[in-house]
């Protein structure tokens, strides 16, 4: 099962959680709702600061990953759809803990990324993958699904539908399961090997962060995403942790 964590103080994820409701077929599970193998869960407060959601699932035990409907917001204003995993490679500006990476959800993620981008084909959003940043923390493997940028789009019942059929019908069958290194927050190299050749990404370190961090912080990103058996460097300044990549048996891609 997979459990979707709506915040009752995020316009966009309230519009999400009606969308998939809108569907139909939900009934009464616990204190969450249930329609096949989703799950809804609401809350009153920020997704951010809200830690250890998944110790007041019931049946956490089955869940496979928690899914965090939410709102986006960028200084661009450009409307978008994306996911992202979540964590902090250095302090805990925005909820979770300092240095510590959350579980990634990769293939869940893949078939988001691949849903929404299918599902908004008429529609004038940008589907992207952005990297790990912010929390909260928990130890279920998790993902952020977002719509932006901007409270326009929070309230566009056309971009949260879009999540929302993302998350109930997403297809995806990807190839391999890899960690990137490189490029910028939204990741467009990693987002075009996502879509075009079945790659589903966990964790994603932008350049921004490689000139800060050591071997540790790859290392965990490692560690936290499932299945992983390669790495993507995006340009040069992931490079010198390629030895340590291999030594993890990884294949390394440079693109």
């Amino acid at each position: 099962m997979i459990a979707v964590v709506v915040s009752r103080e995020d316009t966009a994820s309230v519009n999400i959680g009606e969308a998939l409701q809108s569907r139909g077929g939900w009934r009464e599970h616990g204190n969450m709702l249930r329609s096949g193998e989703l799950l809804l869960y609401y809350i009153e407060d920020m997704h951010l600061e809200h830690d250890h959601v998944d110790r007041e699932l019931p049946d956490s035990e089955d869940i496979e990953a928690v899914v965090f409907a939410s709102r986006h917001r960028s200084r661009s204003g450009q409307k978008t759809l994306s996911v992202h995993p979540i964590g902090n490679y250095r302090d805990a500006d925005f909820g979770g803990r300092d240095q510590t990476l959350v579980p990634a959800a990769p293939k869940l993620m893949h078939r988001a990324l691949q849903g929404l981008y299918d599902n908004a084909t008429a529609l004038d959003y940008d589907v992207c993958y952005e990297v790990t940043h912010h929390g909260p923390f928990l130890s279920l493997p998790t993902f952020f699904i977002e719509v932006g940028s901007s409270e326009q789009e929070w309230r566009d019942m056309r971009g949260c539908n879009a999540i929302a059929d993302a998350l109930l019908t997403g297809q995806g069958n990807a190839s391999r399961v890899a960690i990137g290194l490189g490029g910028g927050h939204y990741a467009p190299r990693f987002t075009d090997l996502a879509l075009d050749e079945d790659v589903a990404f966990g964790h994603m370190i932008p350049d921004y962060q490689l000139r800060h961090i050591d071997e540790s912080m790859v290392q965990a990103a490692v560690d936290a995403t499932p299945g992983v058996t390669a790495a993507y460097l995006h340009g040069e300044k992931g490079e010198r942790f390629r030895p340590l990549l291999e030594s993890n048996g990884l294949t390394v891609f440079s693109v």
